[in-house]
């Protein structure tokens, strides 16, 4: 083969390696920060699998918003004890639609009975404006005669009740229900957006906790610098910090603003530093077409197939 032909086998191969490398650096080629299906519902970032992060023990999103598929279902974690199927996420007004994954696993869907109390904890999530609180007793074992009650909560003689919250005692002012019955739980649905008397409510409570409730969440504090530099926040649980991921595809610790310190070297030698997702390593491109490691001061040796310095990452395959 002349060498003028082999010259130009290798500006074919430098050029599509060169222009593979240059089109990852337009996107975020961490498989952390990738979207991904479940079910109906997709998860991308501030949301992140949690089924990777259980491998990885590192994840592209915020702290809590792991979300696990389980049977086609995502289903999203508040707290421990407490999981929630996913049945929409908006990205663009930044809210979650949940509802609770044991809804009707004391009676049936439509006469379900909430367990427990929702708890946000530390989580960068707020109820919505479109929520409505619901107060329910349980058990209780006095109580006013004319007030409806929850037939199908009923136990013995033991009534169950349901009030929009903060309205238990209108018209009985003096009557104490935390102290007549068993349990209070209070639990979020969706407004009905009409107006509700007590007698509509209990006929129409579990179609509202099937269609479940709205969270809206807002940035993390310790997120805002990463996000600013358009990047994607994350956590590394073994090391304890967050984590900042870059469209060129590196990890950083705060922000992808600023030089990179692998590339100060690269660029003091007038090089564009590059990032090899795959190989995870920082990359050098010199004003000569070669590609290096560091530096484009430091002479090389054309000890490869081409007799051109500094494309052995280019013959991995």
């Amino acid at each position: 083969m002349s060498q003028f032909l082999s010259y130009l086998l290798f500006l074919s191969f430098f050029f599509f390696f060169f222009f593979f490398f240059i089109n990852s650096l337009g996107t975020n080629s961490s498989p952390l920060c990738l979207p991904h299906n479940c079910g109906n519902v997709t998860i991308r970032y501030p949301f992140w699998d949690l089924d990777k992060f259980i491998s990885d023990q590192q994840y592209c999103g915020y702290p809590g918003f792991g979300v696990r598929c389980q049977n086609g279902e995502a289903v999203l974690g508040l707290s421990d004890d407490q999981n929630y199927y996913v049945k929409d996420i908006n990205y663009t007004s930044y809210t979650v639609t949940l509802t609770l994954v044991d809804i009707g696993a004391t009676t049936n869907q439509m006469c379900p009975r909430p367990r427990q109390n929702i708890s946000l904890e530390t989580l960068p999530l707020n109820y919505s404006s479109m929520d409505l609180n619901l107060s329910f007793y349980y058990n209780c074992i006095s109580y006013p005669p004319t007030v409806p009650f929850i037939p199908c909560l009923n136990i013995s003689s033991n009534r169950s009740y349901v009030f929009v919250e903060n309205h238990e005692t209108e018209g009985f002012e003096s009557f104490d229900w935390s102290k007549n019955c068993e349990e209070k739980v209070v639990v979020t649905v969706r407004d009905i957006q009409t107006e509700i008397n007590i007698v509509d409510l209990i006929a129409r409570f579990g179609e509202a906790m099937n269609d479940g409730f709205v969270l809206d969440w807002g940035r993390v504090e310790d997120c805002v610098t990463c996000e600013d530099s358009e990047g994607f926040c994350g956590y590394n649980a073994t090391a304890k910090e967050y984590l900042c991921f870059c469209k060129d595809g590196s990890v950083r610790s705060n922000s992808c603003k600023g030089t990179v310190e692998a590339c100060v070297t690269c660029e003091d030698s007038e090089g564009l530093c590059g990032y090899n997702a795959t190989a995870k390593e920082y990359l050098c491109f010199c004003k000569d077409g070669s590609v290096r490691s560091n530096s484009c001061k430091v002479p090389c040796i054309a000890d490869n197939l081409w007799g051109v310095c500094g494309i052995r990452w280019e013959m991995r395959f």
